[in-house]
């Protein structure tokens, strides 16, 4: 009786921890494809995708990447003299044949050219800086009284897809660019030229936002606020003199950042400008007299 109870007891024994191994081996199981998931999902290129599902293609397209660069005549192993023009072509050429055969049985799935528009596309939405528009009004953090034109300026700024979640497209370097404009404040000053800077991204890379740290206070952008007129112009309703231009960031009048010289334009107190012959006609003459020049 007690060995038959033995018995019972270790068949239970037995069964319990054969249901142990197999919840461990269905969690390990569970845990793998999860794991396969998140790799899939964050995969940065068609390669590497190819790879963890395995594709049967990924073969034959790393080879054709492969040949293709041998081939470009960039390439430092591109050879094309005359003298052993004949034996590098057919050796090229039966490694080239051979490398098209080995992997031509996976082609059976999708062609080259589904994979290459799959590439090309692929690579367009990497993160990266991109050339786009940007409202100087906003960027500045000017008022609305006084309005640019153009009202937008072309930058660099980051942008693209990133292949993990809870990651965003950010700029890890950036430099600041001038940019012309003018400003104009309607009933008080014309237009008048000033001179931005506009932050400009140079490098990008997908990371986690940044951390909100409570009890700071948020660094207040310096806008543009020209004055209406500075003493020493030659022109009341010039905001600085001539070969100057107003400097937003520094406010105040700069030299204009040229490589050229600026053309000495005659002072035009006394004449008027004939747009047909672009030239100074003085005021007090009439149209038949002779033009200045």
């Amino acid at each position: 009786m007690k060995t038959r109870s033995l018995m019972v007891v270790q068949l239970l024994v037995a069964y319990c921890a054969k249901l142990l191994a197999q919840e461990d081996r269905g969690s390990h199981r569970i845990g793998n494809r999860e794991k396969w998931e998140r790799d899939v999902r964050s995969a940065a290129s068609l390669e590497e995708l190819l790879m963890l599902t395995d594709f049967p293609d990924w073969k034959l397209w790393k080879c054709r990447l492969k040949l293709k660069d041998l081939e470009s005549p960039s390439h430092p192993e591109y050879r094309s003299s005359s003298s052993s023009s004949s034996s590098s072509t057919s050796s090229s050429f039966s490694s080239s044949a051979g490398s098209h055969r080995s992997t031509r049985y996976a082609a059976a799935s999708y062609s080259l050219e589904i994979l290459k528009a799959i590439d090309d596309e692929w690579q367009k939405t990497q993160c990266m800086p991109r050339e786009m528009c940007v409202d100087v009004a906003k960027e500045l953090g000017t008022n609305t009284g006084m309005f640019f034109k153009p009202p937008c300026v072309a930058v660099f700024r980051c942008n693209g897809c990133c292949n993990k979640e809870g990651v965003t497209c950010r700029n890890t370097s950036t430099t600041y660019v001038n940019k012309t404009l003018l400003t104009v404040i309607p009933f008080k000053q014309g237009p008048e030229p000033v001179l931005i800077k506009v932050a400009n991204h140079t490098e990008c890379k997908c990371m986690e936002p940044p951390l909100i740290r409570r009890h700071t206070r948020p660094q207040r952008r310096k806008g543009c606020s020209p004055v209406l007129w500075v003493p020493g112009s030659e022109d009341s309703r010039r905001l600085c003199a001539s070969g100057l231009i107003w400097d937003c960031m520094a406010d105040r009048c700069v030299p204009y950042p040229s490589v050229k010289q600026d053309f000495s334009y005659p002072k035009m107190s006394d004449c008027e400008i004939d747009v047909d012959h672009c030239e100074c006609i003085p005021k007090n003459n009439t149209r038949g007299s002779i033009p200045v020049t």
